[in-house]
């Protein structure tokens, strides 16, 4: 018997010996795909992959041509470097206007409505209402309803973002754990200290969501405000590029959305990164 106990325990150790090497040999492998320079060499592959797709399906014959990376280069190159960057700047000021308005609003409405009931009663039937209206809906209220165009721009970026905003605020609320609650008023917390220390952390990463959402938003809103206003901007430039038949021009319009967009995404993504680092890797 005594000899037969350490070879049962040597069985029974050596299908985790023998499995520790593969498991070593996949964590190192994923850990690589997740370390900067995995991250940076994926990103640069879908770049690329995107690209070679784009000049296949370009080379396709149809009745309206459509421009080649190529072509869209050349076209980006043609236009004024100065006022290009002031286009991608107005745009980007009038985003960022509405999107900061919004949050403003936005997170403390969530907050009493979350919180409050008799504020749920009274506000969240409105907020129901007016949610599902597209905003591109608001353009014909909002050029009446402000005096000048660049105040009907911002209010569209602001009413996109708003909404995505108020319901994960609302959300991120509702998810709070009570065994946090409990917890802290066992441990002796005050109410402002169970808000702040407790319930505020737990509700940021739902937040976090709601502005991530809301910023992509926004940047639908400034394109189609600028479309109909045509005072500058990328959807202005993109506007007038449709209207000469410029379809070069209108894909350089189409990439500059696109990259302002992407980056506007990542600077939320990474204040979330400060703000919330056991949360966001």
């Amino acid at each position: 018997m005594q000899q037969q106990v350490p070879a049962a325990a040597a069985q029974r150790r050596a299908p985790e010996s023998l499995g520790r090497p593969q498991e070593k040999r996949l964590r190192r492998s994923s850990s690589w795909w997740s370390s900067p320079a995995g991250t940076f060499l994926l990103q640069g592959f879908s770049i690329v992959a995107f690209l070679l797709a784009w000049n296949l399906f370009a080379t396709i014959p149809r009745a309206v041509p459509i421009p080649t990376p190529g072509d869209t280069l050349q076209a980006a190159l043609s236009l004024d470097p100065a006022k290009f960057f002031r286009d991608c700047l107005l745009s980007f000021y009038r985003v960022g206007l509405g999107f900061v308005i919004a949050a403003l609003m936005g997170i403390p409405l969530g907050i009493i409505i979350g919180f409050w009931m008799p504020a749920k009663a009274l506000l969240f039937p409105a907020v129901e209402i007016l949610r599902p209206i597209p905003p591109i809906a608001w353009i014909p209220l909002a050029i009446l309803f402000f005096p000048k165009i660049e105040w009907m721009i911002v209010f569209l970026t602001f009413y996109g973002a708003f909404f995505p905003i108020v319901y994960n605020t609302i959300a991120g609320i509702s998810e709070i754990p009570k065994a946090y609650i409990r917890a802290a008023r066992s441990l002796g917390a005050g109410p402002w200290t169970l808000f702040w220390e407790v319930m505020v952390p737990a509700m940021l990463p739902s937040i976090f969501t709601g502005l991530y959402i809301a910023i992509g938003i926004a940047w639908l809103m400034v394109v189609a405000g600028e479309m109909m206003a045509v005072t500058g901007g990328i959807g202005a430039l993109t506007w007038q590029a449709y209207q000469t038949s410029h379809y070069p021009l209108i894909f350089v319009g189409m990439a500059a959305i696109g990259v302002l967009g992407y980056a506007s995404s990542q600077l939320v993504r990474s204040v979330a990164r400060r703000v919330i680092r056991w949360e966001v890797s």
